[in-house]
């Protein structure tokens, strides 16, 4: 048999491991939670119709509805009647159509500064970004499978891959086959693996593959626009159920909103339907009366986008 002083050695040793092990709990505890707290204040959900779900990094996909918080790395999918809206504290937002799936890779943030980082990847549909302070001010990203848009100050539209019933309706997409990509103000910039183009406020690009050179950006007609347009939004008197009709009380805490009506549509009452929805104070509004300018150059974007 061991000595006494043995045997109370063994037990304040395991004792120590035990509060270690303990400690160490409830460390890693507090650090999830803080990140998790972190996440909250990420993005949220200011439109919704039909059936649009979000899937957490480790969680179960979720329907999404107005005021829903998005998560960094979270993926947002939207299904063939399905549209969303998610708008972000810089005040810019990403509105989907359907069939769209999308993930915001990284999103940093500094208020004081206006300033930070934001990557999204989408990797088929319709998307339409609306740049805020962090696209005016340091860029923001959107990789595709096959290249990628540098943003700055600017609103884009995505079709991945370009519908034939498009190409088929504009002769400057005849024949042209991959990802639609048109910029309607701000500086954009697409990239593959052999190429960089800038796309002129007002112009389209069809990027092919990550391999082939980037065609030279074309113009393509108002009509052409507005059946795009139709993609993202949502068919006219169709809602998602009451949660998904914003209202002024209804747009979430900290997230004002303007309607911008498109001038060749009938009104209604889903905000998907025919009216984009994103912040008012800052850029947002600042670009809204940009986009609907005739100043040249650069030539203003379509007019279909804002009234």
């Amino acid at each position: 048999m061991l000595p006494w002083h043995h045997n109370g050695r063994r037990l304040v040793n395991r004792l120590e491991a035990s509060l270690t092990t303990a400690l160490l709990g409830v460390l890693l505890l507090a650090a999830a939670s803080t990140s998790a707290a972190h996440a909250e204040a990420f993005g949220r959900v200011g439109a919704v119709n039909q059936d649009a779900t979000g899937t957490p990094p480790g969680g179960a996909a979720r329907k999404l509805t107005v005021g829903t918080n998005i998560v960094v790395k979270e993926r947002v999918r939207t299904s063939a009647s399905g549209s969303t809206q998610i708008q972000f504290p810089d005040q810019s937002a990403v509105n989907l159509g359907a069939n769209s799936d999308l993930v915001i890779d990284q999103f940093v943030y500094n208020p004081g500064a206006k300033s930070g980082t934001m990557v999204a990847s989408v990797s088929r549909g319709v998307l339409r970004f609306i740049g805020g302070n962090i696209s005016h001010n340091t860029g923001a990203t959107i990789r595709t499978p096959i290249g990628s848009l540098g943003i700055r100050g600017g609103m884009v539209t995505l079709l991945l891959p370009l519908p034939r019933s498009i190409a088929q309706s504009d002769p400057a997409l005849a024949g042209l086959t991959g990802e639609l990509v048109i910029a309607h103000f701000g500086q954009i910039t697409l990239s593959n693996n052999v190429s960089t183009v800038t796309v002129p406020s007002g112009f389209a690009t069809v990027i092919g593959s990550a391999n082939d050179p980037i065609p030279t950006p074309v113009r393509i007609s108002d009509a052409t626009l507005r059946l795009i347009a139709r993609l993202i939004n949502s068919k006219q008197n169709q809602t998602g159920g009451v949660a998904n009709v914003v209202r002024p009380g209804q747009v979430p805490s900290g997230y004002r909103y303007t309607v911008v009506q498109y001038p060749t549509e009938p009104p209604g009452t889903d905000p998907l339907g025919y009216t984009s929805i994103f912040g008012t104070s800052g850029k947002g509004v600042s670009q809204t009366t940009q986009a609907g300018s005739t100043t040249k150059p650069p030539p203003p974007p379509p007019p279909y986008c804002c009234n």
